[in-house]
């Protein structure tokens, strides 16, 4: 509906909120117990069920949406409607359930490489997961607006969200793979003590792992405002099966192929994660130009409306 400060408002607040009761609950000041890391569990859940409520309440606040209920209003939703949010959202959850899966695994397979090996990978899996952020929140805006493009009759203008959408991601990652390239020991430098010895191997495979993190940044953007934009296109069970093929054939094949048998290790793995990446990036890609209208004409379209 186009109002994402209510959302954003909420997801602040629930920041700020957890950071105020991880330090009360790890730390046990304010007359809790000191419960250490589960205290942090614990602050997260309380979060969670926080933000679900004054986003309740932001809605029933909002104009056009104050008569909403939610329980009421699903129990009347008709089988047919039920169906269709399904075939929409499965996919979506499928995909997004490929993606997340192949490099839990990889971290599984990772721990067989050794402690140094896992740490590298969770340190810059952290630090490639930031950027990511900002393409992911680009996605979703361009499902926002291709859908409510089309909606309103103008596929040149959702096909013109689209390349907007990818042309920002695109540059905003290939600033972070740039930073990622040029400042690999200071990143690491945030999560590991240089000048300690046992931290030797861990720093060293952390510096390969991040040159190969900056060179999928672009790839990463492009795959996640590609699906965004497709689903506004209400496309998603093909983007689904390419993403399998993508991430599982491709992608996790690789890993294992060059972290095992020929015996790269963490690299090896993370190449075949990069490769993976790249190959869905190309792939959603393409699927998006083939099923948006060409961009000629726009200007036309524009001025008649």
């Amino acid at each position: 509906m186009l109002r994402s400060p209510p959302r954003s408002a909420a997801i602040c607040g629930c920041v700020a909120g957890n950071a105020v009761l991880n330090w009360v609950l790890i730390f046990g000041h304010l007359g809790a117990p000191a419960l250490g890391v589960v205290g942090s569990g614990y602050a997260s859940a309380i979060n969670q069920w926080l933000m679900l409520a004054g986003l309740a309440l932001c809605t029933r606040m909002m104009p056009g949406l104050a008569g909403l209920h939610i329980a009421r209003g699903a129990l009347a939703t008709s089988r047919i409607e039920m169906a269709n949010i399904l075939r929409l959202g499965l996919p979506i959850g499928g995909l997004r359930g490929m993606e997340v899966g192949v490099f839990l695994l990889a971290g599984i397979l990772m721990g067989l490489l050794g402690a140094a090996a896992l740490g590298a990978h969770q340190l810059v899996l952290n630090c490639a997961g930031i950027s990511f952020m900002v393409p992911l929140g680009l996605g979703q805006a361009a499902t926002v607006r291709i859908a409510y493009e089309l909606g309103a009759g103008r596929p040149f203008a959702a096909r013109r969200a689209a390349l907007v959408a990818l042309a920002l991601g695109i540059g905003f990652m290939s600033a972070a793979a740039v930073v990622l390239w040029t400042a690999p020991e200071a990143i690491i430098a945030i999560y590991v003590d240089l000048a300690d010895p046992a931290n030797r191997e861990t720093i060293e495979i952390a510096r390969h792992l991040i040159v190969i993190a900056a060179i999928f940044q672009v790839f990463d953007g492009m795959q996640v405002i590609a699906a965004g934009a497709l689903r506004g296109y209400r496309d998603t069970i093909v983007p689904m099966l390419l993403a399998g093929f993508g991430y599982w054939g491709a992608g996790f094949g690789t890993s294992w192929l060059f972290a095992f048998p020929l015996g790269y290790g963490a690299p090896g793995l993370w190449w075949g994660l990069a490769l993976g990446l790249a190959v869905v990036a190309i792939l959603l890609t393409i699927r998006l130009h083939l099923l948006a209208p060409p961009v000629r004409g726009t200007a036309g379209a524009i001025a008649v409306q």
